[in-house]
């Protein structure tokens, strides 16, 4: 391996806690006649977090999960996002509306309480020793991620101030990179050949996987699927008949890479 990298959300830390906040922040903000959201709600919404892909769902799955939507609602990414579409219409939203709002709900909690929110994240147990032990062996780590820079920044420098400086490639007003040109870039950067051989990709989303895979440039990557993140048992059992992902273990995760699935 040349290079690691790695997704934030699903596989260096668990903000599901955070997202529930937020979400039931911007809920409460911008829903017509909105629902009470008691704590208990939490479970549900975390559960249903490997539906969501953007941050404008979260309000609205959250509103799904207090308004008793049928499990048939949101079995599957395909049946939540119409879901979601029929719930924003009923409320009269759009989702520019609903993401606006939830953006600006993390934006004032990180002003106002920057040690509250960073509290409601979580980094999975082995996660951050490894990262430290890794730089310190000289591999070069990237972080890829649809969360915003600074955020993930952020929650990287409270966990060691080394982890602060990672390359770090997020979401930032007016400017949204797919990951795959993110790591053809990352590849490209590290002087990789044809192919990216040599990148490693952890990501806990099957579809970013699939995605990456199809890209020439990127054909050569080693990709793997975080077992702990945000995706389900269907999905993590598809990897089976996958040739190009291999499934990785938190347990795998803290072993010598020359361990990890072949």
């Amino acid at each position: 391996m040349n290079v690691l990298a790695l997704d934030f959300d699903g596989v260096l830390c668990d903000g599901r806690a955070e997202y529930f906040e937020a979400a039931r922040r911007a809920y409460r903000q911008i829903w017509p006649a909105a629902l009470s959201v008691p704590d208990s709600a939490a479970r549900v919404f975390a559960a249903y977090r490997p539906l969501v892909e953007s941050g404008w769902e979260m309000p609205v799955l959250l509103h799904a999960v207090v308004a008793g939507e049928p499990p048939t609602a949101l079995i599957d990414r395909a049946a939540w996002l119409a879901t979601a579409r029929r719930l924003l219409d009923g409320a009269g939203l759009v989702r520019d509306t609903v993401g606006r709002a939830l953006n600006q709900v993390r934006d004032e909690w990180f002003a106002r309480d920057p040690g509250d929110w960073v509290r409601h994240n979580v980094f999975y147990p082995g996660v951050v020793p490894r990262l430290v032990q890794t730089l310190t062996d000289g591999t070069p780590i990237a972080v890829v991620t649809t969360k915003a820079e600074r955020f993930a920044r952020a929650l990287l420098a409270a966990q060691d101030p080394r982890l602060g400086d990672l390359p770090t490639v997020g979401r930032e007003p007016g400017r949204t990179i797919p990951k795959p040109e993110s790591l053809v870039r990352l590849a490209a950067a590290h002087g990789l050949q044809p192919g990216a051989e040599g990148l490693w990709f952890v990501e806990d989303l099957l579809e970013t996987l699939d995605a990456v895979h199809a890209t020439p440039a990127l054909g050569a990557a080693r990709l793997f699927l975080a077992d702990w993140g945000y995706n389900t048992l269907e999905q993590r059992a598809s990897v089976g008949w996958r040739r190009h992902v291999r499934l990785l273990s938190l347990a795998a995760w803290t072993t010598p890479f020359s361990a990890w699935p072949h």
